[in-house]
Protein backbone atom coordinates (compact mmCIF):
# COMPACT_ATOMS: atom_id res chain seq x y z
CA UNK A 1 0.00 0.00 0.00
CA UNK A 2 2.86 2.37 0.86
CA UNK A 3 4.40 1.81 -2.58
CA UNK A 4 1.14 2.75 -4.31
CA UNK A 5 0.91 5.99 -2.29
CA UNK A 6 4.52 6.82 -3.02
CA UNK A 7 3.99 6.14 -6.75
CA UNK A 8 0.91 8.41 -6.65
CA UNK A 9 2.99 11.20 -5.06
CA UNK A 10 5.70 10.81 -7.70
CA UNK A 11 3.18 10.96 -10.51
CA UNK A 12 1.49 14.01 -8.94
CA UNK A 13 4.85 15.74 -8.48
CA UNK A 14 5.84 14.97 -12.06
CA UNK A 15 2.53 16.36 -13.31
CA UNK A 16 3.02 19.57 -11.28
CA UNK A 17 6.56 19.99 -12.68
CA UNK A 18 5.31 19.51 -16.25
CA UNK A 19 2.48 22.02 -15.76
CA UNK A 20 4.82 24.57 -14.18
CA UNK A 21 7.21 24.06 -17.10
CA UNK A 22 4.44 24.77 -19.61
CA UNK A 23 3.44 27.95 -17.75
CA UNK A 24 7.06 29.14 -17.57
CA UNK A 25 7.52 28.50 -21.30
CA UNK A 26 4.34 30.40 -22.17
CA UNK A 27 5.19 33.35 -19.92
CA UNK A 28 8.92 33.74 -20.45
CA UNK A 29 9.67 32.16 -23.80
CA UNK A 30 7.04 33.59 -26.07
CA UNK A 31 7.43 32.81 -29.73
CA UNK A 32 6.67 35.98 -31.56
CA UNK A 33 4.44 35.58 -34.55
CA UNK A 34 4.20 38.83 -36.41
CA UNK A 35 0.92 39.40 -38.20
CA UNK A 36 1.94 40.26 -41.78
CA UNK A 37 -0.95 42.68 -42.37
CA UNK A 38 -2.05 45.55 -40.14
CA UNK A 39 -4.72 48.15 -40.62
CA UNK A 40 -3.61 51.78 -40.65
CA UNK A 41 -5.61 54.54 -38.97
CA UNK A 42 -6.99 55.60 -42.35
CA UNK A 43 -8.38 52.11 -42.98
CA UNK A 44 -5.74 51.06 -45.50
CA UNK A 45 -3.80 47.85 -44.98
CA UNK A 46 -0.05 47.69 -44.55
CA UNK A 47 2.44 44.86 -44.96
CA UNK A 48 4.59 44.23 -41.88
CA UNK A 49 8.07 43.56 -43.19
CA UNK A 50 9.16 41.64 -40.07
CA UNK A 51 6.63 38.87 -40.77
CA UNK A 52 8.25 35.48 -41.30
CA UNK A 53 8.30 33.58 -44.59
CA UNK A 54 9.28 29.94 -45.07
CA UNK A 55 10.99 29.15 -48.36
CA UNK A 56 10.33 25.98 -50.34
CA UNK A 57 13.50 24.45 -48.83
CA UNK A 58 12.02 25.35 -45.38
CA UNK A 59 14.66 27.98 -44.62
CA UNK A 60 13.32 31.26 -43.23
CA UNK A 61 13.32 34.87 -44.25
CA UNK A 62 11.01 37.84 -43.81
CA UNK A 63 9.22 40.26 -46.10
CA UNK A 64 12.04 42.67 -45.17
CA UNK A 65 14.17 40.98 -47.84
CA UNK A 66 11.82 42.61 -50.38
CA UNK A 67 11.39 45.99 -48.69
CA UNK A 68 11.38 48.90 -51.14
CA UNK A 69 9.97 46.86 -54.02
CA UNK A 70 6.46 46.63 -55.39
CA UNK A 71 5.34 43.24 -54.10
CA UNK A 72 2.95 40.85 -55.77
CA UNK A 73 1.96 38.17 -53.25
CA UNK A 74 0.06 35.24 -54.74
CA UNK A 75 -1.60 32.51 -52.66
CA UNK A 76 -2.06 29.23 -54.53
CA UNK A 77 -2.45 25.46 -54.20
CA UNK A 78 -1.16 22.72 -56.48
CA UNK A 79 -4.63 21.18 -56.88
CA UNK A 80 -6.21 24.50 -57.89
CA UNK A 81 -7.18 24.60 -61.60
CA UNK A 82 -7.00 28.40 -61.98
CA UNK A 83 -3.61 28.36 -60.18
CA UNK A 84 -2.36 25.87 -62.75
CA UNK A 85 -3.64 28.10 -65.56
CA UNK A 86 -1.91 31.22 -64.26
CA UNK A 87 1.43 29.50 -63.52
CA UNK A 88 2.85 30.08 -67.01
CA UNK A 89 1.55 33.68 -66.95
CA UNK A 90 3.49 34.31 -63.73
CA UNK A 91 6.63 32.68 -65.14
CA UNK A 92 6.48 34.91 -68.23
CA UNK A 93 5.71 37.96 -66.10
CA UNK A 94 8.64 37.24 -63.77
CA UNK A 95 11.06 36.88 -66.69
CA UNK A 96 10.12 40.34 -67.99
CA UNK A 97 9.23 42.21 -64.77
CA UNK A 98 10.70 45.58 -63.83
CA UNK A 99 13.71 45.36 -61.50
CA UNK A 100 11.94 46.96 -58.52
CA UNK A 101 9.00 44.52 -58.64
CA UNK A 102 8.99 41.14 -56.91
CA UNK A 103 6.58 38.23 -57.19
CA UNK A 104 6.20 35.96 -54.16
CA UNK A 105 4.10 32.81 -54.45
CA UNK A 106 2.81 31.36 -51.17
CA UNK A 107 1.60 27.78 -51.29
CA UNK A 108 -1.40 26.91 -49.12
CA UNK A 109 0.67 24.12 -47.60
CA UNK A 110 -1.70 23.52 -44.67
CA UNK A 111 -4.31 22.56 -47.31
CA UNK A 112 -1.78 21.13 -49.78
CA UNK A 113 1.74 19.75 -49.12
CA UNK A 114 5.32 20.89 -49.53
CA UNK A 115 5.94 17.85 -51.77
CA UNK A 116 3.11 18.92 -54.11
CA UNK A 117 4.43 22.50 -54.08
CA UNK A 118 7.88 21.25 -55.17
CA UNK A 119 6.38 19.07 -57.90
CA UNK A 120 4.28 22.04 -59.07
CA UNK A 121 7.37 24.25 -59.23
CA UNK A 122 9.25 21.66 -61.28
CA UNK A 123 6.31 20.81 -63.50
CA UNK A 124 5.54 24.44 -64.41
CA UNK A 125 9.21 25.54 -64.31
CA UNK A 126 8.42 28.38 -61.90
CA UNK A 127 11.28 30.89 -61.77
CA UNK A 128 10.13 33.10 -58.88
CA UNK A 129 10.36 32.72 -55.08
CA UNK A 130 7.98 30.17 -53.61
CA UNK A 131 7.08 30.03 -49.95
CA UNK A 132 5.20 27.57 -47.77
CA UNK A 133 2.39 28.39 -45.38
CA UNK A 134 2.87 25.28 -43.28
CA UNK A 135 0.37 26.07 -40.53
CA UNK A 136 -2.03 28.35 -42.41
CA UNK A 137 -1.00 31.47 -40.46
CA UNK A 138 -0.40 33.58 -43.55
CA UNK A 139 -3.66 32.52 -45.18
CA UNK A 140 -5.53 33.43 -42.02
CA UNK A 141 -3.81 36.82 -41.73
CA UNK A 142 -4.45 37.63 -45.39
CA UNK A 143 -8.04 36.35 -45.02
CA UNK A 144 -7.75 33.95 -47.96
CA UNK A 145 -11.12 32.48 -48.94
CA UNK A 146 -10.27 31.00 -52.36
CA UNK A 147 -7.32 30.21 -54.60
CA UNK A 148 -5.69 31.91 -56.29
CA UNK A 149 -5.75 35.26 -54.51
CA UNK A 150 -3.17 37.92 -55.32
CA UNK A 151 -2.22 41.03 -53.34
CA UNK A 152 -0.27 43.95 -54.77
CA UNK A 153 1.63 46.24 -52.40
CA UNK A 154 3.40 49.46 -53.28
CA UNK A 155 7.11 49.87 -52.45
CA UNK A 156 6.25 51.08 -48.92
CA UNK A 157 4.12 48.01 -48.21
CA UNK A 158 0.70 49.63 -48.58
CA UNK A 159 -1.89 47.23 -49.98
CA UNK A 160 -3.07 48.64 -53.28
CA UNK A 161 -5.00 45.78 -54.90
CA UNK A 162 -6.55 42.42 -54.02
CA UNK A 163 -7.36 40.14 -56.94
CA UNK A 164 -9.50 37.08 -56.24
CA UNK A 165 -9.18 34.52 -59.00
CA UNK A 166 -6.59 34.07 -61.70
CA UNK A 167 -4.76 36.90 -63.36
CA UNK A 168 -2.65 37.10 -66.50
CA UNK A 169 0.59 38.87 -67.36
CA UNK A 170 -1.12 41.77 -69.16
CA UNK A 171 -3.43 42.45 -66.18
CA UNK A 172 -0.52 42.27 -63.73
CA UNK A 173 1.42 44.86 -65.73
CA UNK A 174 -1.63 47.13 -65.81
CA UNK A 175 -2.01 46.93 -61.99
CA UNK A 176 1.63 47.74 -61.28
CA UNK A 177 2.35 50.30 -64.02
CA UNK A 178 1.82 53.30 -61.74
CA UNK A 179 3.39 51.74 -58.63
CA UNK A 180 7.10 51.63 -59.51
Amino acid sequence: MQDKKRLGYYISALLVVVLVGIVVKNVFIKETTVNPIVENEDGTKQLVFDAKLTRLDESSTTFKEYNGKVLIVNFWASWCGPCQEEASEFTDFYTNKPENVELLAINATSKDSSENAMKFQESYKLNFPIFLDLDGTLQKSFEIMAYPTTFIFDSKGKLMYTIKGSINQKELNKYIENLY
